[in-house]
Order: C-alpha cells, then structure tokens, then sequence
C-alpha cells in the first residue's frame, strides 16, 4: 500500500480527538499504545503482544493482591504431608486462575485495554503461559486468530516435549519458555510478530542450534559499536524485547522509519514518543545483563519473602 493511502487510512482511524485522548491516558504504557497498538492498527505489523498483568501500569498492584489472595492456599500447600500435595498443587493452579481472572480481566486497566482495543478495530487471542501469567496478542486480519491458536498449541506441545528431554539429560537451561527452543515455534511466532527474516534466522540459528545467549550478544554489538565511537540506528529497535541481528539492520530500521513516519503524519506527537520507546528498546537491550540481574534479585527477594511467611 503506497504512503499516502497509509495516510489517509491513518486519518480516518484516528481522528483529532481520539490520538488526543490516546495520547492522554495513563491506563496505557507509552510503548504499549504504539508498538502493540498503533503498529498493529495501522498495518506496520501483522500482530503484536504484551504480557498480562506484567505491562500493564499498575502490574505491582495486581500481583501483590493475586499473592495476598492465595497465601492460605500457599501456606498450606507449604506444610503438607507429602501424599497431599498433588491434589493441593492442582487446587493451587485452580486458585491462582480463578484469582487471575477475578482481579486482573476486572481492573481498571485491564478494561482501559479492552476499550482501545474495540476502537482501533483489532482482535485479540488470550495465551496462558501461566496460572498469572497471560499473553494478549492483538491483530487486525481475523485469519491470524486460527493460526496463532495452531501455534500456541503446537507450544504448548513442545514446551512439554522440550523440558521433559531436558529434564531427562540433566542438563540445565538458562531460558524460562523450554518451547525457544523449538525451531519451528519461534520461527512461526517471529514471522507473526512481524520481524525480518534475517533477525528470524539468526535468533532462530543461536538460539535452537548454536545455544548462544542472544540477549547477551545483541548487548555486546551495541557495546563494541559504542567502543569504536560508533552509533546503533534506534529506529532498529522498533519493538521492545526485540533482538535485530545487528544494531544497524536495513530490514529493522526500515520498520522503524516508516512507523515515525506514519505516526508522525497523524500528529507529531505520536511520531516522537514512538522515537522515545525505540530509544528506551535500545538503552534496554545494551543494559540487558544488569536487568536480567535486577531481575532475578527481586525473584529470590520475592521468594524468600514466601517461604518466611
């Protein structure tokens, strides 16, 4: 579709006074409303997703309330003989979904999302990845809903497969999904998502085959362009927890360029806080090792704080 049929599609999605009221609301994080929604309504990427309660603004909120809901049934699954706690174990899963679904899909947020998602004309296709954790994947083309749930249940089946072979050989894994290990998954969902191909391939081929850390080694290219006095291209980063196969991708960057673009054409607003969310996706993937640092120190602090409970 040339430019300027993009432009006049983007007017009349988003007329003067909703882009002021998107850009209003605090019920959405900054780069969930470009780079899940607009991206997705304006037909940049065929879908996007974000992670649920976990992006939405009040996730601490409604992860501290799911936890004050369960702890009886956590205490007691705690101290239970040891013949007990299969049947305990799965009445804790019921718990914690049913917990889910009483606070998160009530919250205000959660509903904030739900009205946008009706404005913008997009669907959706909820993923449970665990008892509180859920992906919300948004689309446009209705077709995609049949293929993300093939997908989703062929991770589910590989995510079994996966961790039972692991388990099996002792061997550990450092990746909290088993199912990144699948070459077929993670080719099928990066191609959903609407990343190159080259930036498929090469996760895909260090990931699967060569049991590379692509995090780490998308940090170390921007470190060593930074060494040598160089600039990564931000328009590159156009989705966060997106790992190009260089900082300065063709593909990647041309992704970037025409989102601020049409952004930009809509209200020049809209074009610089997708900037600042591209810029943000960069500082993120640099500084990756001490977030993932970060990260697992306020897991074991969260633990510990269960178990003395």
């Amino acid at each position: 579709m040339p430019f300027w049929a993009r432009h006049d599609r983007a007017k009349d999605l988003l007329k003067e006074d909703v882009t002021e009221e998107l850009l209003r609301t605090l019920l959405l994080l900054d780069y969930v409303k470009t780079e899940d929604f607009l991206m997705v309504a304006l037909d940049i990427r065929p879908c996007s997703f974000l992670t649920i309660p976990a992006e939405l603004p009040n996730a601490s909120e409604l992860g501290e309330r799911i936890d004050a809901l369960c702890m009886e049934d956590f205490q007691a699954l705690k101290v239970a003989p040891v013949d007990k706690k299969a049947i305990l174990i799965r009445k804790m899963k019921e718990k914690l979904q049913e917990t889910f679904k009483k606070v998160v899909y009530n919250s205000d947020t959660y509903q904030a999302h739900l009205d946008w998602i009706r404005k913008l004309g997009l669907q959706t296709f909820d993923f449970e990845v665990r008892p509180t954790i859920h992906e919300l994947y948004l689309f446009k083309d209705s077709s995609l809903k049949s293929e993300l749930r093939k997908v989703m249940n062929y991770r589910r089946v590989e995510r079994e497969r996966i961790a039972a072979s692991r388990a099996m050989s002792e061997i550990p894994s450092r990746l909290a999904y088993a199912e990144e290990l699948s070459l077929d998954y993670v080719t099928s969902i990066g191609k959903l998502l609407g990343y190159p191909k080259c930036c498929i391939d090469r996760y895909s081929r260090e990931r699967v085959h060569e049991g590379i850390s692509v995090e780490m080694r998308a940090s170390k290219q921007v470190e060593g362009l930074k060494r040598n006095r160089e600039m990564p291209e931000v328009h590159v980063y156009f989705a966060r927890n997106f790992f190009p196969c260089n900082p300065n991708c063709q593909n990647a960057g041309q992704i970037g360029r025409r989102t601020v673009e049409t952004l930009s054409g809509i209200d020049p607003r809209l074009g610089k806080l997708h900037f600042e969310c591209m810029r943000r996706n960069l500082e993120a993937v640099e500084k990756y090792p001490e977030l993932i640092r970060q990260f697992r120190k306020k897991m074991e602090n969260k633990a510990r704080k269960l178990g003395a409970i």
